[in-house]
């Protein structure tokens, strides 16, 4: 049941996936809500050098397990409560790296997928992924779908009405937010994004904040995990929204 703790389940897991915007989420800002979001477990995307040093030095107390490979818009991170067994990048897709990870969660081994598919092209019959980032989200898939207990988590550039959104949940994986959320959970556009031409209107208007469209950022769980809750959390001035999930792990898995 939603809003309960399961029985025969670990106590809860709380993971955070946030595309932090190419450094649009200001250090000073970013940190101190990463801080209060009190996650065990953030996976963050377009990770920038500035905010990947002012995470290494405000938040290595809170977080003392990290892996950080900054790098603009191919950029990830990983911060744990939990002692990080394994990290590395794989080059599954043409543009950006995905980061694989092992966790110990009491015990047990949590593996991680954090995820940025670049987004879908207009074609002819519509707008489309190409086929080299459509082989990287079925690899993600499987790869997580394999590694279970296992969360996938990040922006996917795909929202929930599109039909590779139920490819996903016809191959066994389920989203935290659409069991267990509360509300339509959209967390894109809360900001314009950058444009080259006009450089002098974007410094005005890619910091207004905006009502966010679509969902596109999510944390995906195998089988064997639960989600208790799952929600959306608080704006640090990227043109995204986290996504948070409470989540248990099967006892003695």
């Amino acid at each position: 049941m939603i809003g309960v703790n399961l029985p025969n389940t670990s106590l809860p897991v709380t993971v955070m996936t946030y595309n932090v915007g190419n450094g649009r989420a200001r250090p000073e800002w970013l940190v101190p809500i990463l801080r209060a979001s009190e996650a065990d477990v953030i996976a963050l995307q377009e990770v920038s050098h500035a905010q990947a040093q002012a995470i290494e030095t405000g938040l290595s107390r809170e977080y003392p397990y990290r892996s950080l490979h900054p790098g603009g818009f191919a950029g990830k991170a990983l911060l744990s409560h939990f002692p990080i067994l394994a990290a590395k990048l794989l080059d599954l897709g043409p543009e950006r790296p995905d980061l694989q990870a092992c966790i110990q969660v009491e015990g047990r081994t949590l593996t991680l997928l954090n995820a940025h598919p670049p987004p879908p092209r207009p074609t002819w019959v519509g707008v489309r992924f190409d086929k080299p980032t459509w082989r990287q989200i079925q690899e993600l898939v499987r790869l997580t779908m394999e590694a279970d207990p296992c969360l996938l988590l990040g922006d996917f550039n795909l929202a929930d009405t599109r039909l590779e959104y139920t490819y996903l949940l016809s191959a066994g994986l389920r989203d935290a937010y659409g069991t267990a959320g509360t509300s339509r959970g959209h967390t894109l556009p809360k900001r314009l994004g950058p444009w080259k031409r006009f450089l002098w209107l974007n410094r005005i208007l890619s910091w207004i904040p905006m009502l966010p469209m679509l969902r596109v950022d999510y944390i995906w769980y195998t089988q064997s995990l639960s989600v208790v809750e799952a929600w959306i959390g608080e704006d640090a001035g990227s043109d995204h929204l986290p996504v948070l999930a409470k989540i248990t792990m099967p006892a003695g898995g």
